[in-house]
């Protein structure tokens, strides 16, 4: 019955997923044949979702990575909390499209803009995310790290770490998705490849058609690689 049930729902699911598509072609003004008569390269397709999918992929790592870090030097050290928590939540409270301007000012056009724009969408929230699940630990493992006389390194690499393990993998697989729809305005910056500035690149054609292939193409990779995680991440704690 549960699967049944499951099914069911994925089956509405699509059905919904169609219907959007359907309304957004109209919407377009955008014909059937004019989506069979789109000339989009497939080499030039699977290139530009490539050198996304490696941007997207590459930053969150890093920006997981250095937030995990920083989110637990704030958990660790009250001064450094105080210190540094009000200019943290200033700057992630600006969008990250605000910084468009200073960030080609500061680093010109190319992979530098791109790379910045990306960092700081994804690092500070993985940064408060991180800090928070280190100070929801369960404070009766800790004490009885510390009583069994483990360092402070030794109560991260084999206390907090492995506990939280499983909410920063799925901290990871949100920001991924959250990369993965910023990635389109970033690679507006001056670069030469990937989907955004394919898009840009359709945009001025006015080739739609082919903005809509790209934007489904995107939305399907998206919910691949979402799906990919998500059973990952079940996969390790079954494992737990």
């Amino acid at each position: 019955m549960y699967i049944l049930k499951l099914n069911r729902s994925k089956v509405w699911g699509g059905l919904f997923v169609f219907i959007f598509f359907i309304v957004l072609v109209f919407s377009l003004g955008i014909s059937y044949t004019d989506l069979l008569d789109s000339r989009i390269s497939i080499s030039l397709l699977l290139s530009d979702l490539v050198i996304s999918f490696l941007r997207v992929t590459i930053i969150a790592v890093i920006a997981w990575l250095v937030g995990i870090l920083g989110g637990y030097l704030l958990h660790y050290s009250a001064s450094l909390s105080n210190l540094f928590l009000p200019i943290i939540n200033f700057i992630r409270h600006i969008s990250p499209f605000a910084w468009l301007p200073f960030a080609i000012i500061w680093f010109g056009l190319g992979e530098g803009p791109v790379t910045f724009i990306m960092f700081i969408t994804l690092f500070f929230p993985t940064l408060i995310a991180a800090s928070g699940h280190f100070s929801s630990l369960p404070h009766e493992y800790l004490d009885e790290g510390h009583v069994l006389g483990a360092s402070q390194l030794q109560i991260f690499l084999h206390i907090e770490l492995p506990l939280t393990l499983p909410s920063l993998l799925n901290l990871f697989r949100m920001i991924w998705g959250l990369g993965w729809t910023v990635i389109i305005a970033a690679e507006m910056l001056g670069v030469s490849n990937g989907m955004g500035f394919r898009l840009l690149d359709f945009r001025y054609l006015l080739k739609y058609p082919e903005m809509l292939i790209y934007f489904i193409i995107m939305g399907f990779i998206g919910i691949i690689i979402d799906s990919i995680f998500k059973i990952l991440i079940n996969y390790y704690n079954k494992k737990l």
